[in-house]
């Protein structure tokens, strides 16, 4: 296959002890004969670092001492011939290096390409492919356990183990297409239905991890909301373990939303602080009210923190017409004390707890809650099972059964064999 010669900055374009650079394509030997010199070629020790130094090839002057490395294809990541070469991190050094190559005839790589062509040249699969860029951005440990087993072909090889009963029933069906004189047996009609329904009771277990799978890569959405100055940036900042949101006496100071990543306990949460509401004449301070009653939707649970020095009759009024699933947060129980009236929470039917995000008290329990509500809400999940990981293998799995449902019924109604195969292609 014909494609440009491609090349990219493998590291970080910032000053560091290590620059990489890589080069797949048909011409990627180019770069070896024309600005790496050596005492030994790679080509002649392919997937050998060999010692030499990088030059231009307009005036053979040096430009760093590096290693480079030759990989022919098709045992490489891409499928295609790689250069590699190791040179020392300055980001001047490796704009050099990019502009000699791109003076042969080569380009910059686009986002992901050398994964793309991964995939054109069949080294690995779509799954697989999008793996990849699950586990650069996984944000906890099962994260990335997850999107290892799929680079690894677990995912795939259970797809193509439902796949694979449904292929063989496709080639008796038609077989009989090809011989229109004989029917469908009943035991072929029953054996069909165990197939489908086999394959459809999979399919259904992978689905049903989706909504996990999003939380594993996305986090767990909690909203910090309240009334002003009840302490909501200050517990925000205590989960975060650092001072991210600005803490001060005076009220409608927060009037943005703040949204941090968090793991507790290997789990992956969003915190969301936002504007205290109230009623305010403050045109800034209401665009912040208005994006903190919108972010609700977005949230898998609000803690509605409140001063729990004060009364709780305005966190009632708010909260109890909502639909949304809510835990009272008392603060400042360091402050509070035995003043704090506990019989008006009794009225609310929620979940509460008692915390000073000043001192830490109450912190612990409530992360371990948040943690439990967490594995609950999702469902447990085994560590060996397998995760549906993005919104395509959703849609593919929901189409794929969508087309086994209506075989089944179109083989109960007698639907023409032609109708049958259809629909198990369509599978």
């Amino acid at each position: 296959m014909d494609r440009d010669t491609i090349v990219a900055l493998a590291t970080a374009a910032v000053p560091a002890g290590l620059g990489v650079i890589r080069v797949s394509g048909d011409k990627a030997k180019m770069a070896l004969n024309t600005i790496f010199k050596a005492k030994t070629s790679p080509l002649d020790d392919p997937r050998r670092l060999i010692l030499g130094k990088v030059v231009d090839p307009i005036n053979n002057s040096t430009i760093d001492k590096a290693f480079a490395v030759y990989m022919p294809s098709p045992s490489t990541y891409t499928g295609e011939d790689i250069v590699e070469f190791q040179f020392h991190g300055s980001p001047l050094v490796a704009q050099k290096i990019i502009g000699s190559l791109l003076s042969l005839g080569f380009r910059v790589a686009e986002a992901g390409e050398f994964t793309k062509r991964a995939f054109l040249n069949a080294k690995i699969d779509l799954v697989q492919a999008e793996a990849i860029g699950d586990l650069i951005h996984a944000g906890s440990e099962r994260a990335l356990e997850i999107a290892e087993e799929q680079l690894e072909g677990r995912f795939s090889k259970a797809i193509e183990e439902i796949g694979e009963p449904l292929r063989q029933e496709l080639a008796e069906l038609e077989a009989s297409i090809d011989f229109p004189e004989e029917e469908i047996e009943t035991q072929q009609q029953q054996n069909l239905f165990i197939v489908v329904d086999s394959a459809i009771s999979s399919i259904d277990k992978l689905l049903s991890s989706y909504r996990y799978g999003q939380v594993l890569k996305d986090g767990f959405k909690v909203l910090l909301c309240g009334s002003p100055n009840v302490g909501k940036s200050t517990l925000f900042n205590k989960f975060l373990g650092r001072s991210r949101a600005i803490v001060t006496d005076i009220s409608g100071t927060t009037r943005d939303l703040l949204e941090e990543h968090v793991l507790i306990d290997g789990q992956a949460f969003v915190f969301c602080d936002s504007a205290g509401i109230r009623q305010s004449e403050d045109a800034i301070e209401q665009i912040g009210i208005s994006l903190a009653l919108d972010r609700f939707s977005w949230a898998d649970l609000i803690l509605f923190v409140v001063d729990s020095t004060e009364s709780c009759e305005s966190a009632k009024e708010f909260i109890e017409d909502k639909e949304h699933k809510f835990w009272l947060i008392l603060n400042k129980i360091d402050l509070a004390k035995d003043r704090y009236n506990l019989s008006e929470l009794s009225k609310l039917s929620l979940p509460s707890f008692r915390v000073s995000a000043l001192t830490g008290q109450g912190i612990d329990e409530l992360s371990n809650a948040l943690v439990a509500e967490l594995k609950n809400t999702l469902g447990f999940q085994s560590e060996t099972s397998l995760i549906v990981a993005n919104e395509r293998q959703k849609d593919c799995l929901l189409r794929a059964r969508e087309a086994l449902t209506k075989l089944k019924q179109g083989a109960v109604e007698g639907a023409p064999l032609e109708i049958l195969c259809a629909d198990l292609w369509s599978a």
